[in-house]
């Protein structure tokens, strides 16, 4: 199976940025006076791609693929490379930095993306969506290659938090917050992530988990397959590479989830926790209120409710959602069952008795 990334879909980038390497002082004084500069990627040598995207909107449902389009579309713009400590200078905090509005925390495969392209309707919002620097080689980089947890120091700090306001810098007229969605995988680093943005409230979102194996098994993927290769599947599952390797698919899907759920249940803080069969259209202004303290506004709401209407994995808006709820149930097996009884079932249970859970307000809505 062909390893989806934005080296492999834009090479150009790539070879180009890494012939015009920065040293510090000139770097940080380009990327002051350039809003539009911000981190695309971060290369397996650990430096950084700066790529100019002007003010681009990134609407698509990933942040690679929105990369690959401008380029596609307009060229490619003004870039370079720097060291990835660059990341941990103070000097690189900048003047028009804000924190996130939110964060989106996800199970896989439950509706992250629905509700992060419903956070993209207003013009006032930005979302970066799986941030292409958040998954590839930065989590390597601070854990030494996976040998050791991040260390929460003020330097490691300072770099996740340069990193996320850089990629969530006003590039648009009227932008004044912006959201990120990331990567399943990524809730393993939420401590530190929260750490670093101790006022940012986060949602995580869960499913029932035999409807997600159903999900993830029936459809080609080459995300959590190929961690195995790096050491990464290892650190995250609290699995050796060795067990890993022997497992079939549905026990080393398994694994991830357990992981998953584990973290959001234990080390997340500032966070609620909302159920996929919850996320329509009549519920967005609430989850939203609650969750983000975000109220939309008359003009807005409408876009947003919209979305539910819109596949949100089509970024030309012109295919509708039809549910595949009916088709997923006829996709379980047996073995689907045993595995979420045996190792997921019990903790999904406390996600949803939770005090923290968004149906106690939901509920309350409805009534």
């Amino acid at each position: 199976m062909k390893v989806e990334s934005l080296e492999n879909s834009v090479p150009q980038l790539f070879q180009r940025a890494n012939k015009n390497y920065l040293q510090a002082e000139r770097a940080i004084a380009i990327i002051k006076n350039t809003p539009g500069i911000i981190p695309v990627a971060i290369t397996a040598e650990y430096r950084i791609i700066w790529l100019d995207v002007g003010d681009y909107p990134y609407k698509e449902w990933k942040f690679r693929y929105a990369t690959q389009n401008l380029i596609e579309k307009k060229g490619l713009g003004y870039c370079f490379t720097t060291d990835i400590q660059l990341l941990g200078r103070e000097e690189l905090n900048l003047g028009d930095a804000r924190a996130p509005a939110g964060f989106v925390f996800h199970m896989s495969k439950c509706g992250s993306t629905v509700i992060a392209k419903v956070l993209d309707q207003p013009a006032t919002q930005m979302v970066v969506k799986e941030p292409t620097p958040l998954h590839e080689n930065l989590w390597q980089y601070l854990t030494h290659n996976w040998q050791q947890p991040v260390t929460p120091d003020a330097s490691n700090l300072r770099l996740i938090r340069n990193l996320i306001q850089l990629l969530g810098r006003p590039r648009r007229a009227g932008q004044n917050t912006y959201f990120v969605r990331f990567r399943s995988w990524n809730i393993v680093f939420s401590e530190i992530i929260q750490q670093a943005f101790p006022d940012t409230p986060s949602l995580f979102i869960y499913r029932d988990p035999v409807k997600v194996m159903a999900s993830i098994l029936n459809k080609p993927t080459t995300g959590l397959p190929r961690l195995n290769n790096s050491g990464a599947a290892a650190f995250i599952t609290q699995r050796s590479r060795e067990e890993l390797t022997a497992m079939q698919p549905l026990d080393y899907f398994t694994c991830f989830y357990k992981r998953y759920l584990y973290q959001a249940l234990a080390n997340m803080r500032n966070t609620h926790y909302l159920n996929y069969r919850q996320l329509n259209k009549h519920n967005i202004e609430q989850i939203l209120r609650t969750a983000y303290h975000y109220t939309a506004t008359e003009t807005d709401l409408p876009l947003m409710q919209a979305q539910f209407d819109t596949y949100s994995k089509d970024d030309s808006g012109t295919v509708r959602f039809v549910s595949d709820s009916k088709e997923k149930k006829k996709q379980v097996t047996p073995a689907m069952h045993e595995a979420a009884e045996k190792h997921l079932m019990a903790m999904y249970q406390q996600l949803e008795a939770s005090e923290h859970n968004l149906s106690r307000y939901l509920h309350k809505a409805l009534s």
